[in-house]
């Protein structure tokens, strides 16, 4: 049934497929937030309790934070595989493998007896996991067009906090099971659907046709651009696409290096530094202090029961979904940048008000009001932050070493979301109120670069943000080269040469020279 769809319905299915991977994603991620309370789970797991007489709270912190965020080294441990074999293999083959991994992960972690075996299910969980986070984007972003792209990864962005939402009121719901393992065990188990819909629904999609053109197996990729679009393998569209990618291709090979780490004309250098940089300053805006320890800091530093501290964390997390959903809509009409300047500066302010008001929680007020900027910062964060700095890696890194960079930059998103959930414990007992303050930094320091660094990319093709970096001189005048390089997008209006077969070099070193004069 799936192998019949064509155009916007294949397009939606490759993204619904992709989204059932992020689900998981946020799932997990979110899960063991309300589980570290529970009584069975910390009876199973003694180390984790850090009420037991004469423990220290330091150490049991550690432990804690410990088991949480390990999930996290895991998937960039995934990550980084891509970085290897995500081209040899492709993006379908590699999603369908990961999600085999977390199923195997879920069954290790959800059989369980010693703290030992839950670390290393978290971890291959983790792995497959974050394998899915490098390679999903990229696959929806090299199969869509330019006007839907946005939206369409933006649903995995949505699924994901949709995971977490999820996750959160199963434990809730389980909270309430007091004389069985099933209490903590259940919520563990549940999201191996996930990784078993993925697994069904990619098998009988389409590969990215960018990929095999890269491959060489350029029929292929025709078949499925015409899928894509509706449209026959002969039509102008599809020929023009497959003729712009291919030049893409003969371009790279000219630029000296496939390394994105050469300093080539292609600008791989900067398009790496500038993906992993973006995610490392999405993670470094402290959104998982919130994600990861709301139960605990409700708790703990605001004084709520563990019911009302669950269903505070729950309510966040509704909230969060719907912003996510909204950030479907919002990333096509204020573009990559923009949704990344407005999440960036609204966590900024969340963070430097939630700082100033944990530096006096003797005053009851205080707590209530931090509340309200708990709401703001997973407003803002699932808006222009939470898939958007994946999709921009994918976009703005060239077709010849995408999945590197991809990889590169997804590990470094997971390595410091480890770094975040690792330090936040300890930190609240150690800093306290001033350890918001860091994160209101970082925030204020991401937003200011992607006004001075980041281009747009909506409504472009791939290879068209090639062109932008091609063009640009340095990382300073890129903004404005690409305010100035119109935007063609889906238009094969201009389209001069339509034979991908033997399109003539001449004519893009002819546009490349009259978009230099600029």
């Amino acid at each position: 049934m799936l192998k019949d769809l064509r155009g916007f319905k294949l397009n939606l299915a490759i993204a619904l497929s992709g989204a059932c991977a992020w689900i998981l994603q946020g799932y997990d991620q979110a899960v063991m937030n309300g589980l570290l309370t529970m009584t069975l789970f910390q009876e199973q797991f003694p180390v984790l309790n850090s009420n037991r007489p004469g423990v220290d709270q330091a150490h049991a912190s550690l432990i804690k934070g410990t088991i949480v965020s390990i999930y996290e080294l895991g998937c960039a441990a995934g990550c980084g595989s891509c970085f290897f074999v995500g081209d040899k293999f492709g993006r379908k083959k590699m999603i369908m493998a990961f999600a085999v991994l977390t199923m195997v992960g879920v069954i290790i972690q959800v059989s369980s007896f010693k703290i030992e075996q839950l670390a290393i299910g978290r971890i291959v969980t983790g792995c497959g996991v974050g394998g899915f986070t490098a390679t999903v984007p990229m696959w929806i972003s090299e199969c869509s067009s330019a006007k839907l792209r946005g939206k369409l990864v933006a649903v995995c962005g949505a699924m994901a906090i949709s995971g977490v939402c999820l996750a959160s009121w199963v434990d809730f719901g389980f909270y309430f099971v007091k004389h069985s393992a099933i209490n903590w065990r259940m919520p563990i188990a549940i999201q191996v659907i996930f990784p078993i819909i993925c697994f069904c629904l990619v098998s009988q999609l389409p590969d990215s046709p960018r990929w095999l053109v890269k491959q060489g197996r350029v029929n292929e990729a025709a078949e499925i651009f015409a899928r894509l679009e509706d449209t026959t393998v002969d039509s102008e569209h599809v020929q023009a696409e497959l003729a712009t990618i291919e030049q893409a291709l003969m371009e790279n090979p000219k630029a000296a290096s496939a390394s994105p780490f050469a300093f080539t004309k292609n600008k791989h250098f900067r398009r790496t530094v500038m993906a992993v940089g973006l995610n490392i300053g999405a993670q470094m805006t402290g959104v998982n202090v919130v994600t990861f320890y709301s139960t605990t800091i409700f708790q703990k530093q605001l004084g709520y029961s563990a019911i009302e501290a669950r269903i505070f964390s729950g309510c966040l997390q509704i909230f969060q979904t719907m912003a996510a959903f909204f950030g479907i809509v919002l990333i096509d009409i204020l573009g990559r940048r923009g949704v990344m300047i407005h999440s960036s500066a609204l966590m900024a302010i969340a963070q430097f008000v939630l700082g100033g008001l944990a530096s006096n929680m003797k005053n009851p007020s205080n707590g209530k009001a931090m509340i309200a900027f708990f709401f703001l910062a997973l407003y803002a964060f699932p808006t222009g932050l939470l898939m958007a700095v994946f999709m921009y890696a994918a976009e703005i890194a060239p077709l010849e070493i995408r999945a590197k960079i991809t990889a590169m930059s997804a590990a470094a998103n997971w390595l410091f979301n480890f770094l975040v959930a690792m330090a936040s414990l300890v930190a609240f007992d150690t800093i306290g109120y001033k350890y918001y303050f860091l994160y209101a930094s970082c925030a204020t320091a991401l937003c200011i670069s992607v006004i001075l660094f980041f281009p747009e990319t909506k409504g472009r093709t791939l290879e068209e943000i090639d062109d932008v970096f091609i063009v640009s001189k340095s990382p300073f005048d890129t903004v404005s080269v690409a305010k100035k390089i119109a935007v063609m997008g889906d238009d094969t209006e201009n389209v001069t040469t339509l034979d991908w077969k033997a399109k003539p070099e001449a004519e893009f070193v002819e546009n490349n020279k009259e978009r230099e004069s600029i």
